[in-house]
């Protein structure tokens, strides 16, 4: 009975799809089939930074129809768009409320080469009245113009990172949180383990905070033309009316949005706004090509699974390994940019994708990792072999450590709900070692310590070969700690700093491609065609949902519309004709 109710529940749910999203999604298939407008002979482009944005763009085609932008996607564009002829300047709404400190990095240099280009940037500050994002306003201090509205003030920039512990509350709910780490400075379970920081967990933050903070300073006080101590008095002295933030130089200029996209209008004459996401790039499939794999979110094995409208918000094993061996089997690809967006996850998933990469290596192909915003534990784990890694100064990476544990709600349901959970096993005694009815008992505490230690010690093996250094070195800087990219590459843990162009760079001269040649970029996994993904969706073939796309596409048709019109005024003639008395 339940797998039948199941099943007419699917039924029910498909049914609503199919009538009500999928004329949507038909409707966008045909509006991409469609040829699409021409744009203007002279453009200023609007960028708005101020959504969240993802680190790479989605395998998924529908993704786009209601996600964020992807960071890779806006740097390809601005790059494209610093030699596009058509493009004369660049509008932007900053972001105020926060980004990662790596992702402004990128677009702080993107946006410098593109006033290199001979081409202007205007950005507008309009901050929430709460705070003023340190990493947003430096994204965009060096352009030409930067103007904040009167009353948003500047409001308050700094760093500020607040941990809850819940330690004491799940005490309190008679919960628990078992785990073993490896080392002390692993600390990512100590909002469960712990009701406070610790020295190791302090330490940590304060030091990665501090490089932040001090690259970002150095930046700013670059790009406005002031001493960095004049940078750390400004900006340590917030917050301030807009008139005091001119007055020592942190904006430019005071007005509403509109006035300053009329500012940017003005200097680029006879152009037109064009949205970014509206904006086409000039193409090309010349060249050799550089693969780009991409690789976003924590690091997991099982079946891959993605939402129909969702972003890839995993590293799934199978499908980042499959990507790089795809790409190291086509004769085509002169060099891989593996780009790594990770805060870590599985050890066997880690495991199967470095794998992965040094058959990809085996087979002759140069692999150059690209850091995001965050490169740490199983995203280093994953990089260590890499010919070389590139990393921004803000990336937040190494984090060389293991753990592991669980959380015990069995008493919670005992005491609240009044359960009684009994368990029978056969095999081994230990088969129940991860139940969240109990804690450990020490057998199980002694097995499960043991795979931590076997899994740190080889984590920490592969880095000392990966990065051709002594063991004990490596474990001088591992123990969990993590580390600015500026703070690896003192370490030796990357090689250079550099967003996602430098690494392309990087991987054109380690594949001998000449600094003049043209390149074509790859990315995979390869976009999920769309057709095969509304075939998916309804359980159809991805033949028939083209099939069907292309029959709407044709009666949608004007011309088809009025030959269809035709026939039926011709077909009521006769109709009328034969149903008319007849006089004989």
């Amino acid at each position: 009975m339940k797998q039948f109710l199941i099943t007419v529940g699917g039924v029910l749910v498909g049914l609503v799809l199919f009538l009500f999203i999928g004329p949507i999604l038909l409707f966008s298939m045909l509006a991409a089939m469609a040829a699409p407008p021409a744009q203007p002979s002279q453009m200023v482009l609007a960028l708005d930074l101020r959504e969240e944005m993802t680190d790479q763009r989605p395998s998924n085609p529908f993704a786009a129809l209601g996600g964020s932008p992807a960071l890779l996607e806006v740097l390809t564009k601005l790059d494209a768009a610093r030699t596009d002829d058509r493009v004369k300047g660049l509008y932007i709404r900053a972001n105020t409320g926060g980004m990662p400190a790596a992702q402004a990095e990128e677009l702080r240099a993107a946006l410098a080469a593109f006033r290199q280009s001979g081409k202007f940037v205007v950005a507008h500050l309009q901050n929430d009245n709460v705070r003023m994002g340190m990493p947003g306003y430096m994204a965009i201090a060096d352009a030409d113009e930067v103007w904040l509205q009167d009353a948003s003030e500047f409001m308050p920039m700094g760093l500020s990172a607040e941990v809850t512990f819940l330690a004491g509350t799940l005490q309190r709910y008679h919960m628990q949180a078992q785990f073993e780490r490896r080392e002390d400075y692993k600390t990512a379970a100590h909002t469960l383990t712990q009701r406070t920081f610790t020295p190791e967990h302090r330490e940590s933050m304060l030091s990665l905070m501090t490089g932040l903070y001090d690259t970002m300073l150095a930046n700013i006080a670059a790009d406005r033309g002031i001493t960095p101590a004049a940078a750390r008095t400004a900006i340590e002295s917030t917050p301030f009316t807009a008139a005091r933030a001119r007055e020592l130089s942190l904006v430019d200029q005071i007005g509403r949005p509109e006035e300053a996209e009329r500012a940017a209008l003005a200097r680029a004459e006879n152009a037109e706004i064009v949205d970014f996401a509206e904006y086409r790039a000039p193409t090309h499939n010349r060249g050799r090509v550089i693969a780009v794999v991409q690789g976003e979110g924590a690091i997991v094995s099982g079946v891959p699974e993605d939402g129909f409208f969702g972003e890839d918000s995993v590293m799934n094993s199978d499908r980042i390994a499959e990507a790089l061996l795809e790409a190291s089997e086509d004769e085509d690809v002169a060099a891989i940019v593996f780009r790594v967006s990770s805060p870590g996850g599985s050890v066997v998933a880690s495991d199967q994708i470095l794998a992965a990469l040094r058959t990809a290596q085996e087979r002759g192909k140069k692999i150059v990792v690209s850091m995001g915003d965050v490169a740490a534990s199983g995203g280093y784990y994953v990089s260590a072999y890499a010919d070389e890694i590139v990393a921004n100064s803000g990336t937040i990476t190494g984090s060389i450590g293991v753990i592991g544990g669980k959380l015990i709600i069995g008493p919670a349901f005992d005491h609240y709900l009044s359960t009684n959970t009994e368990t029978i096993t056969v095999g081994s005694p230990m088969v129940e070692m991860f139940t969240t009815e109990r804690p450990f008992n020490q057998a199980e505490q002694a097995a499960f310590a043991g795979f931590i230690d076997r899994a740190y010690a080889q984590f920490v093996g592969l880095v000392a070969e990966g990065r051709e250094m002594a063991p004990d070195r490596v474990r001088a800087l591992a123990g969990g700690r993590v580390w600015t990219g500026q703070q690896a590459l003192e370490r030796g843990l990357v090689d250079r700093i550099g967003g996602f162009h430098v690494a392309v760079a990087r991987a054109r001269e380690l594949a001998g491609i000449g600094a003049d040649d043209r390149v074509q970029l790859r990315f995979y996994p390869a976009q999920e065609n769309p057709f095969e993904a509304l075939g998916a969706l309804f359980g159809a073939s991805s033949e028939s949902a083209e099939a069907l796309v292309r029959l709407n596409a044709v009666l949608s048709d004007p011309r088809t519309q009025r030959a269809l019109a035709a026939l039926r005024e011709e077909d009521g003639s006769v109709r009328a004709e034969s149903e008319a008395p007849r006089i004989r």
